[in-house]
């Protein structure tokens, strides 16, 4: 199993490194403590886990590093943990890069391991998640369960979330959901989908439907109100 671990603390990359090694038997722990230092391990090796201290002492960060590792189609599900200075990190920031999991400084065993054995045994199937390509390229899934609805935008889509909202660059509504292979998503105009699990109303006069956890409206179209009528506690 190799790690990559990413930090600028000489001390507390050794401290890492030890752990690793010393609690599993099969780790092989490559490390870093620069953005192009990361960088060059990320192409030259395959690599099973990431820890990356956000914080690499100047100039490009953990973020930056993740962001890179991202666009790489084989990287794209690959576990990430983050180190961070701060108590609670911006959390829209963790899920934009797809992070599974985070500690803070300072930490001790319990954290590192406690971390690296969450990652390990979160479940593999991605058949309730879709994959998607924000406008910076960086590569991340979604679960369906957490959309609310999307729309168009453009040339781009928004995905709206329980955890926040994501501006992609698939082309087509079918070219998300093709993924997912599934019909958690109900389309209501030409330019939206939503979770039925989310609605909170539905206007029937001026067609409109209200969603739970947002403060958005969301239209439906004419050809789709008998659709959206089918949905009988919602009359």
């Amino acid at each position: 199993m190799n790690f990559l671990i990413v930090e600028d603390d000489n001390i507390q990359l050794t401290g890492l490194k030890y752990i690793i090694e010393e609690e599993y038997a099969d780790a092989v722990v490559n490390t870093a403590s620069t953005y192009n230092d990361a960088i060059t391990i990320i192409d030259s090796f395959d690599i099973d886990i990431f820890l990356l201290d956000i914080d690499l002492g100047g100039g490009k960060t953990g973020l930056d590093v993740c962001g890179y590792l991202r666009r790489i189609p084989k990287y794209s599900d690959t576990p990430v943990i983050f180190i961070t200075d701060i108590t609670v990190p911006n959390l829209d920031v963790i899920n934009k890069y797809h992070c599974q999991y985070y500690f803070s400084k300072p930490y001790d065993r319990i954290d590192v391991v406690g971390g690296i054995n969450s990652v390990l045994t979160q479940p593999d199937d991605q058949t309730s998640r879709i994959r998607v390509k924000d406008i910076q390229g960086i590569l991340f899934h979604i679960s369906m369960d957490e959309i609310i609805y999307v729309c168009a935008s453009g040339h781009h889509k928004h995905i709206f979330t329980s955890d926040g909202d994501f501006i992609v660059t698939n082309p087509t509504f079918e070219s998300i959901l093709q993924d997912a292979g599934d019909a958690s998503l109900v389309r209501c105009h030409k330019s939206y989908y939503f979770n039925p699990n989310y609605i909170q109303s539905y206007d029937r006069s001026n067609s409109l439907i209200k969603l739970k956890l947002t403060q958005e409206s969301i239209p439906v179209g004419r050809k789709y109100k008998t659709i959206i009528e089918t949905y009988q506690e919602y009359r």
